[in-house]
């Protein structure tokens, strides 16, 4: 039983564990929680820590200055992205750490992102590492989400995957930097990012 928008604006502050639809999800609102959407079910994970936030914003600004020069598109940082259904058929939102979409996806894009971006980033914490690696990874395939990158820092890692035929196929790092195929001649710095793995 889902619950109505009037009960919603009756809740407390803490939505977790609530059952809804996407649009009972977005009409939450802002708020200082970190909320996704998973199955059906709102979700909520911890802060950030501050390495993840100067990862974080070290690819986005990497990103964004490109795309002053080369408008191919648009990123943003901590952004609710409506998926579709999950598995089970129930709405399936989820807030990637960095998201770019085309400008042709902005340009038939509400206040919310709906359907899958060209690529997303998800920076891994030792909470998150089998949910990022495996669920959002499977997620995002399905979705045909065109490039997924998973940074983890505690890892040492860096893994780029791109759609081809289909399915998600892991890219080799032969330099110190990435070039995608999503953001259209875009080359990500991979030393400035392993810079911030403290």
């Amino acid at each position: 039983m889902h619950t109505t928008t009037d009960q919603l604006t009756q809740q407390s502050p803490c939505h977790y564990g609530l059952r809804m639809t996407a649009e009972e999800y977005f009409q939450l609102g802002e708020s200082q929680e970190r909320y996704e959407l998973i199955d059906g079910v709102v979700c909520m994970s911890p802060s950030p820590t501050r390495m993840h936030q100067a990862i974080l914003m070290e690819v986005a600004h990497q990103i964004a200055t490109y795309l002053k020069s080369h408008p191919v598109g648009v990123v943003y940082p901590e952004i609710d992205v409506f998926l579709g259904k999950g598995l089970n058929d129930r709405d399936l939102v989820f807030r990637p750490d960095v998201t770019f979409i085309t400008n042709e996806h902005a340009e038939r894009s509400g206040h919310q992102i709906s359907g899958p971006p060209a690529m997303i980033v998800e920076i891994v914490s030792p909470s998150s590492r089998r949910f990022d690696k495996e669920t959002k990874k499977s997620d995002y395939e399905r979705f045909q989400v065109a490039e997924y990158w998973i940074i983890d820092p505690q890892a040492n890692e860096l893994i780029f995957y791109r759609l081809e035929d289909g399915r998600y196929v892991p890219q080799p790092l032969t330099d110190e930097s990435f070039t995608s195929r999503a953001i259209e001649g875009f080359r990500l710095n991979l030393a400035a990012v392993r810079a911030l793995f403290k």
